[in-house]
């Protein structure tokens, strides 16, 4: 069984890192990050062409080049990409906000927490419902 590639767009290199050990607290390294919108998409069709596909996509809404709302338009209105699980983590609270991502085809939405520890639970959260890892 390989391990799930997650892929992460986060400019925030603070919050990547916090990103990258709550993932690792669950047990997973398989986890790539790219610092916006544009390298996501880029690096999303290059796994293409090698006929891979990530497991799972996490994206922030704001970022530079191109924001997640954008990312979410592009790979849900794509055949080839569409079925691939992808999670908002923002700071946003808004629910115009929450419900524009949901709208746009985003499986889930996460505010991000103020702790370590929550971060943990949400990434913990995030394996089971949409990569079937039980903790």
């Amino acid at each position: 069984m390989h391990k799930p590639l997650i892929l992460i767009a986060e400019d925030d290199p603070d919050d990547a890192l916090m990103l990258k050990d709550a993932f690792s607290e669950i047990y997973q390294d398989a986890v790539t990050f790219l610092s916006n919108g544009k390298l996501l998409i880029e690096y999303v069709n290059q796994l293409i062409s090698q006929n891979e596909l990530p497991s799972l996509i996490l994206v922030d809404l704001n970022m530079p080049v191109l924001d997640g709302r954008s990312v979410i338009k592009e790979l849900k209105s794509r055949i080839d990409t569409k079925d691939i699980p992808l999670v908002v983590l923002s700071t946003s609270k808004n629910k115009d906000d929450i419900d524009s991502v949901m709208a746009l085809g985003a499986n889930d939405f996460f505010t991000k927490p103020t702790s370590f520890s929550g971060l943990v639970s949400i990434t913990t959260s995030i394996a089971g419902k949409w990569l079937n890892i039980k903790y």
